[in-house]
């Protein structure tokens, strides 16, 4: 689960920013709070602003982190074993871009995430400038593994003697090193590795409007014949399960002929029998498609914990949708799985569905920087009309609107 991040100079992010995942001292919705250890964090996060005010940038700066340590963790033949998430398999964002203008920014780009995984808190982060990494750190339950400065590296104190004998080994200015330490046949690196290794692997999933719409079975099928979905019977029940609770009469998924198909329990008018009617992937609503494919990803994560990022949760999904899938989230028996998404979706901004620091806004001002910061930031209160005010221009981050015509 993740802790924190922070990040500076991308894309339109030029001030260091932090998405901060501790929970505040409120005493509001406590079952929207999950303990992992001596820490309480929220399990969602929610994004407003206005368009092109960051929003996505947001989302991508994660993504970039994740997908620069995942290239060089894993190999090709990896990916099908080890990844759930096929986001950084068709998209090349591992590409960090500096704030606004990448010819002129001649300043690093800093990123830094700590999070949990296999009961082990983890800091890791890294400073890069055209792919070239400047610094790089790693700690592990508050030991520092390794500390980098271009290709001179520090041991911690704790592992200097299980790494002596690698005294030798530096990396190259575009190399990390945690991609070498992942190498090492050296079981006290191997005990805090495999765990780091496993988060960026299987622990974060995306889901975003610009994959391909029917992605659902291109994301499925697994050595071009046979569908993961398939495989995983439990997965693929549940997210039919959920879409009944949605009201769409969902109750198979199979393919037919190398074709996917979803099978639909409908009401003969000349019988009055129910009877099962198939329909072909392409001919199924976008939306169900969209539900069923986040769904298995949710039930995915359930197993193993981790956190699913959705940018613009808005699109296609209906309001008393969103409330659902959000109330998922945020109900106690969740006890693994954060939700951090992007929204224009008012109907939800109340202090029924969400805490303060669950709450968050970027805003950009007149040098085209993104600022986020949260309703707890701002200290608003908790009895306070959260959507209203919002509408209003109490907390920013709203479009500023002048006439259309002259």
């Amino acid at each position: 689960m993740i802790i924190s991040f922070r990040f500076k100079n991308f894309r339109s992010f030029l001030d260091e920013t932090y998405i901060d995942m501790k929970a505040v001292n409120y005493k509001e919705h406590p079952d929207h709070l999950v303990k992992a250890g001596n820490k309480k964090l929220i399990k969602t996060l929610a994004v407003y602003g206005a368009n092109s005010s960051g929003k996505t940038n947001l989302f991508l700066a994660f993504t970039s982190f994740h997908s620069f340590i995942f290239w060089q963790l894993f190999s090709m033949e990896d990916i099908p074993r080890k990844h759930f998430m096929s986001l950084l398999q068709i998209s090349s964002l591992d590409k960090i871009l500096p704030f606004l203008d990448e010819e002129t920014n001649t300043q690093p780009t800093e990123m830094e995430l700590s999070f949990i995984s296999g009961q082990r808190v983890y800091e890791y982060g890294f400073s890069v400038l055209n792919r070239k990494i400047l610094t790089e750190n790693m700690a592990v339950d508050n030991h520092v593994v390794f500390t980098r400065n271009e290709d001179e590296i520090t041991i911690g104190r704790q592992y200097e003697k299980v790494l002596r004998q690698k005294a030798g080994i530096h990396p190259h200015q575009d190399r990390l090193f945690c991609s070498i330490l992942s190498c090492l046949d050296i079981p006290e690196i191997t005990a805090f590795m495999e765990p780091f290794e496993t988060f960026f692997s299987k622990q974060i999933a995306y889901y975003c409007d610009f994959l391909e719409p029917f992605q659902l079975a291109g994301h499925l099928i697994m050595d071009g014949r046979v569908y993961k979905a398939l495989e995983n019977p439990d997965a693929l029940n549940y997210a039919l399960a959920q879409l009944r609770k949605l009201g769409i009469p969902a109750e198979e998924f199979i393919v037919d002929k190398g074709v996917p198909k979803l099978g639909y329990l409908v009401k003969s008018r000349d019988t009055g029998q129910y009877r099962m009617q198939y329909m072909d992937y392409t001919k199924v609503s976008l939306g169900t498609m969209k539900y069923l494919q986040l769904f298995i990803q949710v039930y995915h994560l359930s197993q193993r914990g981790g956190v699913l990022i959705i940018d613009n949760i808005s699109n296609e999904f209906h309001p008393a949708v969103i409330k659902f899938f959000i109330d998922t989230f945020q109900q106690d028996k969740n006890i693994n799985i954060q939700i951090l998404f992007t929204t224009y979706d008012i109907s939800i901004l109340n202090n029924q569905q969400f805490r303060r620091d669950e709450v968050a806004f970027v805003d950009m001002n007149e040098y085209h920087e993104s600022r986020l910061y949260t309703l707890a930031d701002i200290k608003v209160r908790s009895d306070a009309s959260f959507s209203k005010d919002y509408l209003l221009g109490k907390y920013g981050a709203i479009p500023l609107l002048k006439e259309c015509f002259p």
